[in-house]
């Protein structure tokens, strides 16, 4: 009964993870498009640390490392190749005049930021609210290109 269990959460979990790496419903994005860009997969994988920290743990859990097992091996497998699999689909950032699209699923204007910084590979958006902060992860040359773009439509963080 509790192998039943796990192996209903680790499905949720797994399709939470799923619906944020490839979401299914694709948002409107305005604006003309000024910058495209795909971030490498050990960019992806930063981006969706949590998830899969989080589903890692629980197999580890679930697998019997403390306790008993509630997770059997097939469903073990299947969530490593699920996460594996994930991690290669293709991401982008959509940089328009009217804002920026991070994922299929959201597109932001510009008035919706604060400000920004940036450090390393790593911008971040700040947005007034409850969500805060957005990261971009991007390689060198992209990064240049995407601050031109967000210099002239955000004013920087103090």
């Amino acid at each position: 009964m509790t192998e039943i269990f796990g192996t209903i959460l680790v499905l949720f979990m797994l399709a939470i993870y799923a619906a944020r790496a490839v979401p299914p419903v694709r948002a409107p994005v305005d604006g003309r498009l000024l910058l495209e860009t795909h971030p490498g997969p050990l960019y992806r994988l930063l981006d969706q640390r949590v998830n899969i920290i989080s589903i890692m743990a629980v197999l580890a859990l679930g697998s019997g490392l403390v306790g008993e097992r509630w997770v059997s091996h097939g469903i073990f497998l299947v969530a490593v190749i699920v996460i594996a699999g994930l991690l290669v689909v293709p991401q982008r950032y959509q940089f328009t005049s009217a804002g920026i699209s991070p994922n299929r699923a959201s597109f932001q204007p510009w008035s919706a930021f604060t400000g920004w910084r940036a450090r390393g590979s790593v911008i971040w958006l700040n947005r007034g609210g409850r969500f805060g902060t957005m990261k971009l992860y991007l390689g060198r040359d992209e990064r240049d290109e995407a601050l031109k773009i967000i210099r002239r439509h955000v004013r920087a963080a103090r």
